[in-house]
């Protein structure tokens, strides 16, 4: 490994699940990143929404292995939200803001975001929808966020941006 001894992670995590955890956050992050960076030009809170998810949501779609790996860190991780949440809670409060979101809980909303989009992910990682099943899903959030049904289908459609290479 690189030539540095197995013992050496040791110095830094006490564990295989913390270095595993720390993996998993470092890729994550690095992918919100990617995200921001492909959306930077959009100032529609709604629309970058959309964005993120469907990107999260074509990763498990191009990439399962990684999409389930950073999946199972998500889960289980106590500090996941603390380096993800503030890229979904700034779509949230910027779609408010412009009041293209109406909820009435801004907390209850992050689990609905959240929740569905991991129940997406999941549903295409175990073979249970496709491509498809990103737009459709997109667009329940923004309706879930109070989007009136023509809006949110015209914004879960509209081309992706792509992510800026690595």
């Amino acid at each position: 490994m690189a030539g540095v001894a197995n013992g050496t992670f040791y110095n830094y995590f006490p564990t295989k699940e913390a270095i595993l955890e720390a993996a998993g956050i470092h890729f994550a992050v690095g992918h919100c990143q990617r995200i921001d960076a492909g959306y930077s030009h959009i100032a529609d809170g709604a629309e970058r929404m959309a964005i993120g998810g469907r990107h999260y949501m074509q990763l498990a779609l191009d990439q399962p292995e990684l999409a389930r790996f950073a999946m199972s860190v998500a889960m289980s991780s106590r500090v996941w939200d603390e380096h993800i949440r503030p890229y979904v809670y700034a779509d949230l409060m910027l779609g408010i803001k412009q009041k293209r979101f109406h909820v009435a809980s801004k907390e209850a909303a992050m689990d609905m975001i959240t929740a569905t989009n991991f129940g997406a992910i999941r549903s295409i990682l175990l073979g249970k929808a496709g491509r498809s099943h990103i737009t459709a899903t997109a667009a329940t959030i923004l309706r879930g966020l109070g989007m009136s049904p023509k809006d949110a289908d015209e914004i879960a459609k509209r081309p992706l941006p792509p992510l800026p290479p690595l």
